[in-house]
C-alpha cells in the first residue's frame, strides 16, 4: 500500500507546483513565450479548453503586444466551425471573430461515448492587450460560442491577470529567471543590431566631421560639432580648440 500512496502524494505535490504562468525562452527564435495555465469549462454537455499566450522578442517582459487565445474542442463531431464568438463581460463585450480555424482527426482516440475517432478543433484568436486585460479582470465573463454560453470563473482567469502583470509574473519565476527578466533584461537581437548600426553611423559621422573642422579658425564650427556630437571621442579636443579660439579672439 505504501507505494501507491507515495505515488499519489508525488502527483499531488506536482500538481501543486504547476505554475499559473510558464515562462520559456526559445533561443532559436530569440523569443520568450508566457503561457497561462490552461483551463476547461463546460456547458450543455460541451467542453472547451482555453489557453492564453503572449510572445516577447528576446528575454524581456514586453507590453503592447497581441495575446493569442486558443479555444479547443474535442469530440466525435464538429462544434466550433462556423460559429460566432463573443466574450461578454461586465466591462463590455469583446468580439473574438478575428481568428484562424483548424482541426485534426484521430481514429486512435476515444470519444466521450467510447467510440473510436475524435475530431479536435481549434480557434486561434488574436486579442489586443487592452481587450485581454478587460477579459482578465472582469468580475464576470461568459464566452458565447453560437448559442452556447461558457462561464469563465474569476479563479480560472487569475493566471491571465498574472501574465499581464510584470511584478506578479516575476514573483512566480525561479531565481535565475527573476535575475534575467527583472534585473538584467536582454533586448531582442534585431534591436541590438539596429542600435549598434546607429552608433557606428554616428561615430563615422563624428569622425568625418571632425576631419573637416579640426583645423578651422572659426569657433562656430566647433560649437556646431559639439552640438551634433556631444558624446564623441573628439568632443574633448573640440572643447579645448573652442576655448583656445575664444581666448585668442579676446
Amino acid at each position: 500500500m505504501r507505494v501507491p500512496i507515495l505515488i499519489l502524494v508525488t502527483l499531488a505535490l506536482a500538481s501543486c507546483t504547476l505554475k499559473p504562468v510558464e515562462t520559456v525562452y526559445h533561443e532559436e527564435k530569440d523569443v520568450t513565450r508566457f503561457t497561462a495555465k490552461a483551463f476547461k469549462t463546460t456547458t450543455r454537455n460541451k467542453g472547451i479548453v482555453l489557453v492564453a499566450r503572449r510572445e516577447c522578442p528576446g528575454k524581456v517582459i514586453c507590453t503592447d503586444d497581441e495575446i493569442k487565445l486558443t479555444v479547443k474542442h474535442a469530440d466525435r463531431f464538429s462544434f466550433l466551425k462556423g460559429k460566432d464568438l463573443v466574450l461578454a463581460t461586465d466591462r463590455g463585450s469583446i468580439n473574438l471573430n478575428e481568428r484562424d480555424y483548424s482541426n485534426t482527426y484521430s481514429l486512435r482516440s476515444k470519444a466521450k461515448d467510447g467510440t473510436s475517432g475524435v475530431l479536435t478543433e481549434q480557434f486561434l484568436i488574436w486579442l489586443s492587450e487592452s481587450e485581454f486585460l478587460k477579459a482578465a479582470h472582469a468580475e464576470q465573463a461568459t464566452l458565447n460560442i453560437g448559442d452556447y454560453a461558457f462561464k469563465l470563473s474569476s479563479e480560472e482567469r487569475v493566471p491571465w491577470q498574472i501574465m499581464m502583470d510584470k511584478e506578479r509574473l516575476l514573483e512566480i519565476m525561479d531565481e535565475e529567471q527573476k535575475r534575467e527578466y527583472g534585473q538584467y533584461q536582454h533586448e531582442n537581437k534585431e534591436k541590438k543590431q539596429l542600435d549598434l548600426r546607429n552608433k557606428r553611423l554616428v561615430s563615422e559621422a563624428a569622425e568625418s566631421t571632425w576631419e573637416l573642422v579640426k583645423d578651422s579658425k572659426d569657433p562656430e564650427e566647433f560649437r556646431y560639432f559639439l552640438e551634433q556630437f556631444p558624446n564623441s571621442p573628439f568632443a574633448v579636443p573640440a572643447k579645448l580648440k573652442l576655448k583656445q579660439l575664444e581666448r585668442d579672439k579676446n
